[in-house]
């Protein structure tokens, strides 16, 4: 059997600007993980060949793992199989089972990885849009608000006596009285009463010259 018959399975680990990394993947020990991967032997006793990748593409799903099949596995069909967001232990040692059983196009994907199984094409997921019906609501809510506001300021207003800003409201100057005007109210009612006074002295002269008629 050739060396290219009896190629054991691969590993292509991404370890670069986002994968193995603390900023991206907090709380994981980066380097035990590949290490731990670097020591994977396949059931004929091989040590599986690791190659580290500065980037594969998908960020948004690392760490990433690309599980190539052997030269049996090939053979049988099998092709390579990308794994999304391998950062724990039983992960890692899910892989290292299924490369001791044949790894891809021998041996089935393990029950654990199938969720983590991607693409090189693989799209991260767009967030979420708000619906029409939140965004109207939001819209409402806001709109409810400020009449709110503008009737408790409107009610203060009233209240208290305060403008639209609730500051108080200044209290309006008198008029000044124009010079003079005074005296000439004055002088207007002693006229009056002068005119009253001769109209009753004429009335009362007459009342007496008709009394002296009648006498005579």
């Amino acid at each position: 059997m050739s060396a290219v018959e009896s190629a054991p399975c691969k590993l292509t680990v991404c370890r670069g600007c986002c994968c193995g990394t603390k900023k991206k993947v907090p709380g994981v020990d980066h380097k035990a993980q590949l290490a731990r991967l670097s020591a994977i032997d396949d059931h004929a006793a091989r040590r599986v060949p690791v190659r580290t990748s500065k980037c594969l593409g998908i960020c948004f799903q690392a760490n990433v793992v690309v599980v190539q099949p052997s030269a049996e596995g090939r053979a049988a069909g099998g092709r390579p199989v990308w794994l999304g967001a391998i950062t724990e232990d039983k992960l890692l040692d899910a892989v290292d089972d299924w490369i001791f059983e044949g790894g891809p196009g021998v041996a089935p994907l393990p029950a654990v990885l199938e969720e983590h199984v991607t693409s090189k094409d693989a799209k991260k997921p767009k967030k979420r849009k708000k619906s029409e019906r939140s965004k109207a609501a939001k819209k409402e809510r806001k709109k409810a608000g400020k009449k709110a506001k503008k009737a408790e300021k409107k009610a203060e207003k009233k209240a208290g006596g305060a403008d639209a800003d609730g500051r108080p409201e200044k209290p309006k100057p008198a008029k000044p009285e124009k010079a003079g005007t005074s005296e000439k109210t004055k002088k207007a009612e002693k006229a009056k009463k002068g005119k009253k006074s001769k109209k009753d002295e004429k009335s009362k002269k007459g009342k007496k010259s008709e009394r002296r008629g009648e006498e005579n």
